[in-house]
């Protein structure tokens, strides 16, 4: 099913507080002016590899259980300096950001939304992980006008360890039922629990 536009992305800190609160452990970036905007989202992983087992002279069996390495990989325009610290594990001192032997990226879970062709809402959730940003590049200023650099992230997934989602790297609901996407923003944390 082909997915139509990136609205949103909702990022959790898993920092152990039960209710989220937004500008510290909850950031959307949603186009607002001077929060970001979304552009580009790529998941990976979400199967695991086939292994064949021989015997007989034949591929006896095939194994493909479960998923493979989970990840994502996006770009954003202008996320703020400081959700890109909350977010990477970066140390902030009096304003001023630190990245080195104490910087360990949160524990987070993140949600995307977008909609099918056809207009219906979709989410796509992923349970817990971590973000990491590999570069920060700079360009000088060239004669015409350009569109704003991205910021490219990777979001490295891993399995729920909650009662009711055990196991699982994410969760997608395609659809218009308000209490199923409220349902799938609970098991990411992004709500206050019931």
């Amino acid at each position: 099913m082909a997915l139509v536009g990136f609205k949103r992305m909702t990022i959790r800190v898993l920092d152990g507080e039960a209710t989220p609160t937004l500008g510290k452990n909850l950031f959307v970036v949603e186009g607002k002016t001077g929060e970001g905007a979304t552009r580009t989202a790529k998941i990976t992983g979400l199967s695991s590899e086939p292994v064949k087992t021989y015997g007989s002279d034949v591929a006896y069996h095939t194994s493909n259980r479960g998923v493979g390495d989970v990840k994502m990989e996006m770009t954003a325009v202008d996320i703020p300096h400081m959700v890109l610290a909350k977010i990477l594990g970066h140390v902030v001192k009096d304003e001023i950001v630190y990245i080195g032997e104490d910087s360990a990226a949160p524990l987070c879970s993140v949600m995307l939304e977008s909609k099918t062709a056809n207009g219906t809402k979709a989410q796509v959730g992923f349970f817990k992980g971590s973000f990491s940003m590999d570069a920060e590049e700079f360009e000088t200023h060239k004669e015409k006008q350009e569109e704003l650099p991205d910021d490219s992230l990777s979001f490295s997934a891993i399995a729920s360890d909650d009662e009711e989602i055990k196991g699982n790297y994410y969760g997608k609901y395609i659809g218009n039922d308000e209490e199923k996407i409220k349902k799938l923003k609970s098991q990411l944390k992004m709500v206050a629990a019931a």
